[in-house]
Parts: C-alpha cells; structure tokens; sequence
C-alpha cells in the first residue's frame, strides 16, 4: 500500500498521524486559490467562499519522474494527479515487495483507480491558456479600441506565458482515465487500466472492479485506490453554495454538533491477490478483503440527500459476499464511516448501520473517520477509510476519530461507538479474526462498502541451507553459489498478565520457540518478553526474570517488561543524540545499504579531529534517525549531548539538513581547534568538582554528565595537573582526545563561524519536540531566543544530567541512543531507580541492521508498536515506503504545481498597455479620458459590465505581483506559474473598515526622510541610498491605530508581546499585508506580515497611572555630551523630525534619564526614548554600540498621546546586557508629574561596531573601514560576523546599482565580494584625498568588472574620478586594493604549506633554485616565501591586466628579499614591494603576504633595470 495524504507523504507517517490522532487540516496555502475568494460575512455569490480551511498535502515534495521515463521538461504540461498516482503506485508495489509481486506475463496486472471529472490544475491552466487569454484580448479589443492587434497578441502571449510552456500534455489532461493509463504505461501493467468516477464511492468501487478481475482469473495482481488533488476554487464554490463547508471550519464526523465538511485531497492505492496466491508467496498481507458491495438510491426525493436505503443495500451485499452475519456479536470490531461531517449525511449513516448491524450486544465495536483528520478526499475518500482499516488490523490497533467529544446521539441506536484515543484490538476471544467495515457513499446516491478481515497468521522458520529464503516479502529460490544471510531470530511472547507468560514459559524450548509470535505482527497482550537469538541460557534467564517479576531490559539480548511503559502505559519516547564521543567506529554499512541510505563520513574522521569527527557524528545521527523512522519508531521528542544537539535540531525540524551540509561542506573543521585546551573526564559529581575549582579562571567545568560523571577543561598542563591529583584521591579521571573548547568561554574567539551559521540558518519549526542540554528545556519557538541559545549552547556547560532529568518527570520513558559512545549509561546512572528504558540504535560490536532488531524488540516489549518488517529480508527498502512526514519524499526530483491562483500580467506587458493608451502604470485614479480610466467607470457601474471591474483589478495589481516575481528569482527561489480560476463578476467593493494593508511610501509619509540610516552627500538624487526605514516604534502607532478600528469606539491602553521582526524599507513603496485576529473583546492581534506584530488591549479610558520610579542622584554621573550633540556631532542618524532629546540628565551604570520634546513625527516620541537608551550604551560600552528595537514585552498608557511641543521626563532602567540583546524598561512622566507611559521588556538588538564602524557611519565622506597602508594600498578586516551587521555595512558602502549585484550573489560569495568593494572604494578615496579632493562618500563611486572580469572604478552623480586604475584581491577575513594613475596590482594569500608539486608547477627551474636557497638561510620558512612569490606573481599579472591565465612559471621571480619581489613578465621586469601581515585579536589567528606593484614602483632606464 502507499500513500499520498494531508500530513502524510508515506504510510508510515500516515497510520503514525492517525494513531496519535493527529489533525492535519490547516488554511489554504499560499498559490491554491486566491484570498479575495474568502468572505465569510459577505452576501452570497458563486465567487465567494465562507470556509478557508481544508486538506492540502506538502506542496514542498518533490517527485523523480525521471525514473520513469519522463523528462522533467514535460512536467510543467502535464496533469499533476497523473504523476502523483504513478508515484504512488509505484511505492505501493515497492511496499507488497518490488517487481517481483508482478506477474512475469504482465497481461495479468491491471489498475483501477477512482477519480472524478473536476477541475485539475492541468484543466485550469489550459481553460486560462485557450479561453481566458482570448476573452482578454477580445474585452481590451472592446474597451481600448486604440490598441492595435500586434500589441493586443503580445498581451495575449504575455498572459500565456505567466501559465507556463504551451506542451501537448496540457490537452491530453483533458482525458481522466489517463491517470490510470500513465501508470499501466510506465509500469508495463498490461491488464485492465481505467478510471471509475463513482463521486465519493469511486475508490471503493475501483476496489469492487479490482477484486472482481482477481476473482474471475484474468488477472493475478491488480492495483486498486483513488486520486484526487483538485482545490480548485469552484470546487470549493459548489460545496459553499450547497452550505455543505462547515461554518465552523472543523470537521467532526459523528458530532452531535457537526455542521460540515472541509475537503482535502490525497492519493492511495493498494496492491491486491488472491489470497492463496499471497499465502504461497510468502506475502505480507495488511488485511483480507472479505466481500465487496455496490448499490444505488435509486429513484429517491433528490440526488443531494442520502438515502440510507441504497447504502443498507451495499453494506449488506459485503456481508452476503463475505459469507458474514453483521449482527454476529464478533461480527466487526472497527467501522471506518464515511463520516461526511453534514448534519444529513451524518444522520443517514448511522440509520443505515443501526439497520445492518443492530444495537450493542456486550462492548461496543469502535467506529471512526480519517475525514476528521485530512477533510474529505472525495474519489480518494474511499480508500483512505480503506488503508487506515488495514493498518489497524495488521497493527491490531484500534484507532481514535478527531472532534468527536459529544457523539451523535443517534449512535445509541447503534452497536458502535468513536474512540478518543488508540486502543489495542483485542482478540474476539471466539475463534472469528478481526474484522473491519468500510463505508464510502457517493454524491449522487451511489454507495459502495468493504469487508476487511485479519490475515491468518503465518508461522516464521528459518528456510534450511540450499532451500527457500524470504526476500523482502518474497519468495525466491536459493541457488547453491548464494550466500544467504539470515537475521538473527528474535522470539517473542505476549500474555494478559505475568501468570499467563510464566506459563506460556513452562513448557520445553522447542513448545517456547513455536509458540513465538511473527515479529511483523505488533499487536499482542500487555505483559510481553523479547529475545534476540532465543538459545538455551538465554531462555532460562527469562524464566528466572519473568518468576521474579521485575523488568528486565537487555541484559543478555533479553527484555521482559510486566507492565508497559509505552503505547498503552503512556510514557513517551526520546530520541538522543551522542556528541564527540572518546571512541568513535560507525557500524552501519550494512544497515546503509538495506535502506538506501547515503553514508559517506569521509577521510579524517578520526577522534580528536573536531570538525571531521563531528561531520561524521552529524552524519551517523541523522542515518540512524531516518532509518528508526522507517520503522515507525517516531520520537516524541529529540535532545543532544554536546554537539549532538545540532543533529538533535536537524532531526527536530528547527534545521533544514541540506542546509546543515552546505555548512559542514565549507566549514574548515580546523577553526574550532582552541590552542592548548584539553578535557578531561572525571568520576565525581559536578558539585564537588565546583568546589575544586573554586577561585580558579583557567580551568572550567564544561559537562555535567550524570551523578558520577563531569567534565572539566582547560590548559593541558593545568588539566593534567588535576587529573593526577583526583587520581591520588581514588577519583578515576582521564584526558581526553579534544582540543575544540566547546561549552566554555574559551571557544568565544572562535566562534564567528557558528555565529554566521546561526544568523544565516532558516529556521523552522519544530517537527518534533527539541530540548536543549544547556537550558534543560525544550527549544523555545522564537527565532530570537532559537539562534541566542544555539550560539550560548557551545559557550556554557553541557547540563546533561538535568536535562535526563526533565525529560523524565515531563513523561520520557524510553531513551534511545543514536550514535557511537556510551551515553545510555550516563542516562541509566542519572535515572537511577526510576522505570526507564534505554537501549543504543548503534554498537561498536554489530552493525547497526542488527542493532536495530534489539531495539526493535526492546520498544514492543514496552507497548510500543515499531515496524520490524524491514529488518527482515535482504531487500532494500523503499525511502517512500516508510519515510517519516519530516524527511518527506524523496528529494530528488521535481516539484508540482498543484494551484490555482489567479494569473496577473507580468509588469511588462502591463508598461506596454499603459505606453500604448497613455496611462501611468502606477496610477491608482481615475485620468482624463483615458483607456483604463473608462475601464474603472464601467466597472463601478456595476452590472452592465462586471467584467470591466475585474479586468481593472487585474491590471492595477500587476506591478505588485511583478515585483514578487523578480524578488523570488533573485532570492534563487523557483517561480511556478500561477494558474487561475475563471474570474467571477465582483463590483468594486467599499474600503474596508479595518486595512487590509498599510501603505508605505516617502510621498505618504515625507517625515520617513528624517528617519534614514546612512549618510549621503548634500544634495544626493538617490534618497533610497539614504535608506529611509518606518521606525518600529511608528510601526507600533499603526498596530495600535488598526486595532482601535476592530473595536470602535475604544482606545489603545497597553501593547503586549511586541515582536520586530525586519526593517520596513520605504523606498521603494510598499503594501504591507495586514492580518487582524480578535483574541477577546478588549485584545487584537494585529500583524504586518514578516515584518511585526503585537497583542493590543483595547478599553473605554486609560488606566490610572503608577508611581514614577524614585532616583538616587547619588551613583549618577554627568553626560560628557549634550543633547544637541547628540545631533550636530551625529552620533545620532535622525533628521529633524525626529530629533526630540532636548536634555542629557544623567547616566548610572545601570541608569539614564533625560528630557523628552515631543516631535510631530508619527512614532518619534517613543523612537526618542530608544535613542536616550541608544546614548546609554554608546556612552558606556565600547563595542556592539549600535542597537536597534526588536521585541517588547508590554507598553501600558496613561492617557493621550502629549501634543507637539510637550516635554517629558524619560527614566530608563537597563535590565540585562549580553552579547546579543540591551534590555531595558522606561517610564515616561509628563510635565504634570504623572507617568504617561511605561514600558517593560524593550530589547534592542545589538549590533557589531567598534569607533572604526561608528565614526564611518557618522562621518562616511571623511572615514573609512580599511586602513591605509604604507606604499598606498589599503587593507579592510572583516570586524562584523554578524550577518545582520553586514547588511547594515553593505548598504552604506554600496550605492543602488551595486546593491542589485550584491543581491544576485550567491550568498557563500557575497562576505569577500564586499570586502574587496570596501577596500577598492576606500583606495580610491585615498588617492583622490592625497590629491586634494574634499568629503568622497563611499557611494559616490562604484566598481564593477568589465567583461574580463578586471575591476574599474567610476564616478556617480556627478562625481570625477579622472583615469585611475584599482585592483583589488581579498582572502578569508581580509580585502586589500590599491588604486593608481596607472597600472597597478595587488593581490593576498594566506600563508599556508602548500604540495611540493604545487610549488613546482609554480615556478620553473631558476625560481626553485632561488627559493630553495631562500629556504636554506631560514629553516621552516618555505610557506612564507613561497607566498612571497605567489602573490607577487598574481599581483604581476594584474597590473598586466592579463591574470595569470593558469601559466604562473610565465611570471618568473628572479630575486626577492623580504619587502620586494622582482618579477619578468613579458619582457619586462617588475618590482613588487610584499609585506607579511595578520589578522587582528578577535578575528582567527592567520598571517597574510600581501604583493603590490604600480607605475611608480616600476620606472625603468633603458637597460630594464628599476631605477
């Protein structure tokens, strides 16, 4: 079986989602259909839907067709559906066992499949590509008669385009049964292949056609299920106009109060054979198919109500063909109901299983429906009930139905009654299998019903040597050259109670052995034992360990648990995840292999080395997760010991594990080496080793393992020291093989590149619970506090031991390890005498495939229900078959475009309509006369032309959506095209009373000018280099503004929860979307979206005021500056409209207070008080003195808002400083006394600046970030790892043009790219600064590369340069440039041992012989002087303006000392002067040899000698 369904991309993630009762039903997705089809309150129409919630599956899922044999190329053309069913079919055979389930003459496999005749995304996109494109072009033709027929086509193709490549495939989608068709054709299936549309009946019914062609002999393997991936808006338009979508948006099938559907979509298709086939096989079988039926209403009072008459008559046909009485009391266990969720369909429903299966006679069987957790997928309804029935009965699980807290009351009548949670299926106790029921009554009155029963169970041995083996579920016959492996046996026992399994026990070992349960079989009785390799010792000591009736959990490869802690005991499962462990040797190639998985830890992976070592812990981690997954060993939560955290994170879901290997793939492993640190471990309690270090800096505690087990780190000399003494003192005590430093301070200076990763890593949410070992708590969901804590992580102890801890009191009672080491026993020690679980996924003695079996066994014997099915056989196993929801599918492949959004001109088409009427493409108004002006006219007129108001519409929004598209090309996001629902007639509605967006734009809001962040020169026409941003705190006065008109006649009094999350550019303008959620009748949560968001209280007044804060003058100082200076000296960016800090009162360590004058500004009052905590920081810290708002707790008000003019005292408190976040709390006291606002929780973020970085962006035409250096070069360090501060400089630095290319880089490129355009730009301001010239700021020129790729430098706006020439070379954290009234060159390399053979290719015979002797008079300094000649070589070829072409023996060093180089290129000797140099403190410990040579240096006679 396999499996395409709302939160579900597998079978194993689907029957998890519905065992744990998970409710995938969310909003509809971006791109499915347009948000302006949504309007609850508005008056009824065709267009418009009062329900937004439903099923969508992952639209991020990707598909390999190619291994199907078609071209990606041909994808864009092609119906979705048709691709998805051919996946899935083709994972459902992987599933029953690959291709060997295929008969060899293929004219006996078929395919049925259910699917109806709705309006696909293929439908829709050749409707808008045949239809649409010719209505536009022919209602433009009327309203614009002044477009001619060459620019009315090239609207028409622009339109056309926006739907993708016109293909061949678009049409064919026209014809339904080729979603059966394509897979018969790539599946070679030669039997039947057809479609059925039965409305909601069709999957049962493709069952009922399936199982009729196995029954008649002409086919032995036929595949059977439903496809349905239709969201489109008029589908969801008939459900609205029928009121069938629930008003509620909650689907509850069987509630007293169920008032609707939500629909969904979804594929499944199973994989059927007769019985004996199966049986003689060695098939798995989920379940059996007992008996089929189909029946019509026939003629009743309307096709859209049920009548429980013709359902009556297909539930009693299963049964008669099934041989069955439905009122039998062990008749059905499970009913899997159609469960619509209507009021109607609910209430036939249950009268028809009242009538077929009678009232309760004993305990009621369980009834339920998948709807109530993926929403209704109409042709694919059917056998998604049908799928979830078998897992239930192949795991012997009963599961839960969602939403169903006050049943129906009509379920009286039944014998049926909905669970609320999983339950076991208990055994009939009669001799009768478990059966099940299966409902699926269509639209329209057809009605079809599946008899499902549990399969026989079949009884497992071992094949003997040259006989039969199982393959994957298989069959096969062993030849003598074979070597077959066989699994390790595992038995496995299960009882009511301990009595009962003692004796089960008591009897001889072969009674024990045949007794054994299948290990594919989950289910069995509470009180279980498992054995890996049941030999005669090991049996003996589970009878002792049963007798005495204590746990016993893996000693000996046995587990005996008396009463479960999983599954039905309610403990939760962990998954942890090892760090860098003192042994280290992965054992999982065979357990790789099995699964398909990639392992690949590569060279150097050995102990000690932290970055290899910790790639490959990463690596193994993330195998063993993927595989446990497989089978359905699904965590409840993750956690790490030491950097297995960060595997914890990827495995979570907080981090995108592509994302995490492009990381490790440019990570140089070598930068987390901490000179000189060592480890130790310790056996002794981390309170007693505090005590020991006590009043010690050098030595640290890093790890608090367990009760008996710390770390410590700390010069190797000093660590050593201690070692020795614990020994003395019977403490045992060892140093270990790391240097890294990790979770102490003394990694901080090397931290920049998990710093960088920490800024630039996508953060997600989580998929499964993560805690973290340095809190011990779970990850907290803000992005913020996520990357705080992930950097705090590497820099404080490890708190392992209360982690366990927490774990545990918060319900985990299985813990299992992922990887290589010992780390169960430091959780076994710490939870000492509590029930607990741990068993490893990994053991240095097995391979993992193996290892899995014990875990596997260890996790059933506790009540949990893993898959061992797997393990078993030498078959690979399919990814797709069992992959968890958060790996997904297989990601290899292609995405597909499963929406319908309306389609917009793209801005080019819409520039060329408006040049051709003569209309501004920007204009929002009516003209003169114009085209699209009578447009407008004709559509507010109402219903003589509808259509005028949509095409209208449509224009006017182009540019917005034009914009989107080029953002997502340049962020290297794929753009699919947005196919589009037939557009509905729809007057121009009134404005709303709350916005739906807020308007940004300098025209607008002319104070914005006053609020930019960089500096350009006076008179400058670019305001957009000047950055003009909306402050955060103008950005508070519009959530606030926006929440009174939710609640009219209130006022905002206090603002909660406020979250900054990105800078408002206001140039160029922009429409932020608005979101508004009432929370309560006086709270509104207001958004602008990706950009903030706050909780508003609303109320009739403003509360009383507190008491202002008292003073004590006593530890205050005074301000070195004044107000004024604030401004006129600019350590201040704002322009007059927001310059309100009239007074410097006084400064404490911990305190600043000032006076307050209100500006006019919108916003500026309260963006005054972050200045006056901007000063406190600047004027009291040296460095990260560039701050800026990003959360605040709450803001309460005591009245309005002070008038123009009003002065304010301002107190502020500063609660918390780290590297991070200033946060601080204010008041603000009116000239009356009383405190007019206060505020809790203002946090700023800080920033990376030092008096370099602020005198730049106080004074940029006189400062620079490099540093002249002797000889004219200039030479800038990258001093800003965060990433959020390399924005900030790129733009000060860069002018709009450079900005674009700055943007198109990838982003590994950009860091070094901007480095060189620093120091280019700083080299040519030297040189014109020599010369004479005034304040140059850095926008004023720019560098770009001519089609060589040699840098040129050139005046902006008005700016002369004069004939110059820049170089420019940058490497790692450093970029250099030089700048000449002629040729010039400069280049920088690392000093770094390079290859004998690098050196020799470098240098021809002479240049060794010269370097060699260098060498010789200094021993060891090879690295240097061959970087002498290196980069003296490059710097040569620069100036040359040739490059070195990949001929560096061309430029031939012919002598050299410490500060010159002379080199002959061409016949010409140069002179290149070299100076060796490193990076500051605070950046990583590397030297540099910079070369460079210019015109002057190279000034020769007649002879070529350098005079």
């Amino acid at each position: 079986m396999a499996v395409y369904f709302p939160g579900a991309n597998n079978l194993e993630s689907y029957w998890h989602n519905i065992v744990n009762g998970v409710d995938s039903i969310t909003e509809v997705p971006e791109g499915r259909w347009d948000e302006e089809f949504y309007a609850p309150g508005g008056p009824p129409r065709s267009d418009r839907v009062y329900c937004r919630r439903g099923g969508f599956v992952d639209q991020s899922a990707e598909f390999d067709v190619t291994r199907f044999g078609i071209m990606p190329t041909s994808v864009a053309g092609t119906e979705p559906d048709q691709l998805i069913a051919l996946d899935v079919a083709h994972q459902s055979i992987a599933d029953a066992g690959g291709e060997p389930v295929l008969p060899v003459d293929r004219q006996r496999a078929g395919i049925v499949l259910g699917r109806g005749g709705y309006l696909t995304p293929g439908l829709v996109r050749l409707d808008q590509r045949v239809r649409t494109s010719n209505q536009l072009v022919r209602t433009l033709r009327e309203l614009a008669p002044e477009l001619g027929d060459d620019r009315l086509e090239e609207v028409r193709s622009a339109f056309a385009g926006q739907l993708g490549p016109e293909q061949p495939e678009s049409a064919i989608g026209l014809v339904p049964n080729l979603a059966a068709s394509r897979v018969a054709n790539r599946l070679d299936l030669r039997g039947p292949a057809y479609t059925v549309d039965a409305a909601c009946a069709s999957s049962l019914v493709a069952v009922d056609h399936a199982v009729r062609e196995l029954a008649s002999g002409r086919c032995d393997v036929m595949l059977a299920g439903g496809v349905h991936h239709c969201h489109d808006i008029t589908l969801w338009s008939v459900f609205s106009q029928l009121g069938a979508l629930s008003p509620s948006e909650r689907i509850r099938p069987l509630h007293q109060g169920a008032d609707g559907v939500l629909i969904g979509e979804g594929t499944g298709i199973v994989v059927l054979k007769r019985l004996a086939d199966a049986e003689r096989d060695g098939d798995r079988v989920y379940a059996v198919v007992s008996g089929t039926g189909v029946a019509s209403d026939g003629r009743s009072a309307s096709l859209f109500n049920p009548d429980p008459g013709g359902q009556v008559r297909a539930v009693r046909q299963a049964w008669d063909a099934a041989g069955l009485d439905p009122r039998a009391a062990d008749a059905i266990g499970l009913l899997e109901a159609h469960g619509t969720a209507t009021p109607a369909g609910d209430r036939a429903e249950l009268t028809t299983l009242a009538e077929v299966f009678g009232p309760a006679v004993g305990a009621r069987a369980a009834i339920g429906s998948v709807k109530s957790m993926i929403g209704h997928t109409m042709p694919a309804a059917g056998v998604a009930g049908l799928i979830k029935a078998a897992l239930a009965l192949h795991h012997r699980v009963l599961p839960p139905t969602l939403h169903c807290e006050d049943p129906n009351p009509a379920l009286e009548a039944t014998r049926f009654a909905p669970l609320a949670r999983s339950a076991p299926w208990e055994d009939p106790g009669t001799g009768a299998p478990r059966r099940a029921g299966v409902n699926a009554f269509g639209f329209g009155g057809i009605n079809a019903h599946v008899v499902l029963e549990q399969a026989a169970p079949v009884a497992s041995a071992s094949a003997p040597a040259g006989g039969s083996v199982t393959v994957g579920g298989r069959t096969a016959r062993a030849t003598a050259t074979a070597t077959v492996t066989e699994p390790e046996r595992v038995l496995r026992l299960a009882a009511p109670d301990r009595a009962a399994l003692a004796a089960l026990l008591d009897a001889d070992d072969s009674t024990v052995l045949a007794a054994g349960l299948d290990e594919r079989d989950t289910a069995g009785g509470p009180v279980r034992l498992g054995i890996v390799d049941p030999t005669a010792r090991r049996l003996k000591l589970a009878r002792k360990a049963v007798t005495k009736g204590a746990a016993w959990r893996g000693r000996s490869d046995v587990w005996f648990s008396p009463r479960p802690l999983l599954g039905p005991g309610g403990g939760k499962t962990a998954f942890v995840f090892p760090g860098l462990e003192a042994e280290f040797e992965a054992q999982v190639d065979s357990l790789a292999e099995r699964f398909g998985l990639t392992w690949s830890p590569g060279h150097g992976a050995e102990v000690g080395d932290v970055g290899r070592h910790g790639a490959a812990v990463f690596q193994l981690g993330r195998l063993l997760d993927t595989a446990l997954r497989r089978l359905s060993v699904v965590p409840d939560s993750v956690a790490g010991h030491s950097v297995g955290e960060w595997t914890a994170m990827a495995c979570g879901g907080i981090h995108a594990a592509d994302e995490v290997d492009t990381f490790l793939a440019g990570f140089d492993p070598d930068a987390l080496r901490v000179p000189g640190a060592a480890f130790a471990v310790l056996g002794m309690p981390a309170d007693r080793v505090l005590a020991e270090l006590a009043g010690r800096s050098d030595v640290v505690l890093s790890h608090d393992n367990a009760p008996n087990q710390s770390m410590i780190c700390g010069p190797e000399d000093a660590v050593g020291e201690l070692v020795h003494r614990f020994r003395t003192e019977g403490v045992i005590g060892q140093v270990l093989p790391f240097r890294s430093g990790f979770h102490t301070p003394m990694l901080a200076p090397y931290l920049d590149p998990i710093r960088r990763a920490a800024e630039t890593y996508t953060l997600n949410p989580q998929s499964t619970p993560v805690w973290s070992a340095t809190s011990a708590a779970r990850y907290p969901e803000d992005p913020v506090a996520v990357r705080e804590l992930f950097v705090r992580h590497l820099l404080e102890p490890v708190r392992f031991r209360q982690l366990v801890t927490a774990m545990h009191d918060a319900g985990h009672r299985a813990f299992i390890q992922l990887g290589a080491g010992q780390l169960g026993s430091l959780i076994d020690d710490t939870l000492a005498g509590k029930d607990r679980l741990v068993v490893s996924a990994h053991s240095s003695a097995r391979d993992s495939l193996a290892q899995l079996r014990r875990v596997v066994t260890a996790l059933w014997v506790e009540g949990a229900a893993p898959d061992a099915g797997p393990l078993l056989g030498s078959a690979p196993v399919a990814a797709s078959a069992a992959a968890p929801a958060s790996a997904g599918r297989p990601r290899s492949g292609v995405r597909l475009d499963l929406g319908g959004a309306l389609v917009s001109l793209p801005d080019q088409a819409r520039k060329l309509l408006a040049d051709s009427i003569g209309y501004p493409p920007a204009a929002r108004s009516l003209g003169d006369g114009g085209a699209l002006a009578r447009l407008e006219a004709l559509g507010r007129d109402g219903a003589g032309f509808p259509m005028a108001a949509e095409l209208s519409a449509l224009m006017n929004d182009t540019a917005a959506v034009a914009d989107e598209l080029i953002a997502a090309r340049r962020a290297g996001r794929a753009v699919l095209p947005f196919p589009a629902a037939p557009p509905a007639p729809a007057p121009a509605p009134a404005p709303p009373a709350v916005p739906t967006t807020l308007r940004v734009d300098v025209a607008k809001m002319p104070y914005l000018l006053d609020h930019c962040f960089f500096r350009q020169r006076p008179g400058w026409p670019d305001e957009g280099d000047r950055w003009p941003i909306v402050p955060a705190t103008t950005v508070i006065g519009h959530l606030m503004g926006i929440a009174e008109r939710v609640v009219p006649g209130t006022r905002a009094v206090a603002v909660h929860d406020v979250r900054l999350l990105k800078w408002i550019e206001a140039m160029p303008a922009v429409d932020v979307p608005v979101e508004v959620r009432q929370l309560a009748a006086d709270r509104v949560e207001v958004s602008l979206t990706g950009y903030s968001r706050a909780v508003v209280e609303l109320a009739g007044a403003h509360p009383a005021p507190p008491a202002p804060w008292p003073v004590d003058t006593s530890v205050e100082r005074v301000p070195e500056l004044t107000a004024r200076q604030l401004y006129d000296e600019r350590w201040m960016f704002h322009g007059p409209r927001f310059q309100g800090v009239s007074e410097l009162s006084a400064v404490g360590d911990r305190w600043v207070r000032g006076a307050l004058t209100t500006p006019s500004a919108p916003g500026a009052l309260l963006d005054n008080v972050g200045q006056l905590l901007g000063y406190w920081i600047m004027a009291t810290l040296t460095e990260r003195t560039t701050v800026f708002p990003v959360r605040m707790e709450h803001i309460r008000f005591h009245g309005p808002h002070p008038r123009p003019g009003e002065r304010l005292t301002c107190l502020i408190r500063i609660t918390e400083v780290t590297d991070l976040t200033l946060t601080a709390d204010m008041q603000l006291i009116g000239q009356g006394g009383a405190v007019w606002a206060e505020f809790t929780g203002w946090q700023d973020r800080r920033f990376d600046t030092d008096p370099n970085i602020r005198a730049v962006d106080r004074f940029p035409g006189d400062n620079t970030l490099s540093t002249e250096r002797p000889g004219g070069w200039t030479m800038v360090h990258e001093r800003w790892p965060d990433l959020a501060t390399r924005e900030l400089i790129m733009r000060n630095m860069l002018g709009s043009t450079e900005r674009a290319r700055y943007d198109e880089l990838p982003p590994v490129h950009r860091r070094q790219w901007l480095l060189g355009r620093i120091a280019a730009k700083d080299a040519v301001r030297g040189l014109l600064w020599r010369e004479g010239a005034g304040e140059i700021y850095p926008a004023e020129i720019a560098v770009r590369n001519d089609r060589t790729g040699r840098p040129l430098a050139e005046g902006v706006h008005g700016r002369e340069l004069g004939e110059l020439t820049v170089s420019i070379a940058h490497r790692r954290e450093t970029g250099v440039a030089v700048a000449a009234r002629g040729a010039c060159g400069i280049d920088v390399e690392e000093i770094a041992e390079r290859p004998r053979a690098t050196v020799e290719t470098s240098c021809d015979t002479s240049e060794l012989a010269l370097l060699d002797g260098l060498v010789a008079r200094s021993p060891g300094s090879g690295p240097l002087w061959f970087t002498r000649f290196w980069t003296a070589k490059e710097a040569v070829a620069k100036a040359r303006g040739t490059g070195l072409r990949g001929r560096p023996a061309e430029f031939r060093v012919v002598s050299a000392d410490e500060r010159r180089v002379r080199v002959m290129a061409g016949g010409r000797l140069y002179e290149v002067r070299v100076e060796q140099t490193a990076n500051p403190p605070g950046l990583p410990d590397r030297q540099y040899v910079v070369a460079w040579t210019t015109t002057e240096h190279n000034k020769t006679d007649q002879t070529g000698d350098p005079t």
